[in-house]
């Protein structure tokens, strides 16, 4: 008899679980959310060094870390179609050390204040950047400021460096976005230097130190750059620590202007790659340019939409659930 109650029980036990399980399984809708938060724009200090470098200070938050950023105003935009891929190997060589301190030693300073420092190019400008705890920024400003101004740049490492980029460019050709990146840009910008998405192996294997140098020498300069220093950091050393370590820095050569002119135009152009898995699109359409009042909310609102896309594609290839 009490076989029998036990496995009666058992059984009630696991009907329960089944019928409670397919109400689990039905997905649930997601509360809704509550009123936005109020955000006030932190205050902010600019003012320009004598020698026409800008410097901007943002007093923020509660966490006691600072980011110190210098973007200079020196890209491949500067190239020019004879040292396409300068601009690259140049920040790559930037970070191989300074006139007093090896790649080592910048490391292991940059370390000792719990970060890394970053050299990195784009389109327009070179972005040096470095992360610290409050106590650190102004060393890391000196740090910074001798990076951006005394480069090493060691004809010692330009053959390793240049190897580096050669697999770099066969990894990213081998990519279908790269591949539609290039004919899209081809297509909108022409022989602006825009078009340019890779350097091919020819442009990069003909690069010398010369060439890196004097990319350097004319596009590196007080009057192209400017220092954001943003978060937690005592203002008055900060500042000193910026006169001292910038002040001396040349003006250098003046801001360059190189605005693509654009044919409005309806193009519909296709790239085959047989035996792909996937296809990569992209679409693009005429927008404000950046002088327009309309320029930061497009640049604000571009983030947000790649977040909401990736909401969106986040189950496709997904089975369905049943």
């Amino acid at each position: 008899m009490n076989k029998t109650m036990k496995k009666l029980g058992l059984l009630a036990i696991v009907g329960s679980i089944l019928g409670i399980t397919p109400a689990l399984a039905q997905k649930q809708s997601p509360p809704e959310g509550g009123p936005p938060k109020a955000f006030t724009m932190p205050s902010n200090e600019t003012y320009t060094l004598p020698n026409g470098m800008k410097v901007t200070l943002v007093p923020y938050g509660i966490i006691p870390k600072a980011a110190i950023s210098l973007s200079v105003d020196a890209g491949e935009i500067n190239e020019g179609t004879s040292r396409v891929g300068v601009a690259s190997l140049t920040t790559d060589l930037m970070k191989e050390g300074t006139e007093k301190l090896s790649a080592q030693q910048v490391a292991e300073a940059a370390a000792r204040m719990g970060s890394t420092l970053e050299v990195h190019a784009g389109n327009d400008q070179t972005k040096l950047g470095i992360d610290v705890l409050q106590e650190f920024a102004p060393d890391a400003v000196k740090l910074l400021a001798d990076v951006a101004q005394h480069p090493r740049l060691p004809q010692s490492e330009i053959d390793r460096l240049k190897n580096d980029a050669l697999r770099q460019i066969a990894l990213q050709n081998s990519q279908p976005q790269t591949i539609a990146l290039v004919r899209f840009r081809k297509i909108l910008y022409g022989e602006h230097p825009y078009a340019t998405v890779v350097p091919t192996e020819a442009d990069v294997k003909k690069l010398t130190i010369q060439d890196v140098k004097d990319f350097y020498a004319g596009n590196f300069g007080a009057q192209r750059a400017h220092l954001y220093v943003a978060g937690k950091f005592d203002a008055a050393a900060v500042k000193k620590a910026i006169s001292e370590s910038f002040a001396n820095w040349s003006k250098g050569p003046a801001r360059m202007e190189n605005v693509p002119v654009l044919k409005p135009q309806r193009v519909l152009d296709v790239t085959d790659r047989p035996g792909a898995p996937q296809s990569t699109l992209i679409v693009g359409l005429p927008v404000p340019p950046a002088t327009s009042p309309d320029a930061n909310r497009r640049a604000t609102l571009i983030p947000l939409a790649a977040k909401s896309r990736a909401a969106i594609t986040t189950g496709i290839g997904r089975k369905p659930r049943t």
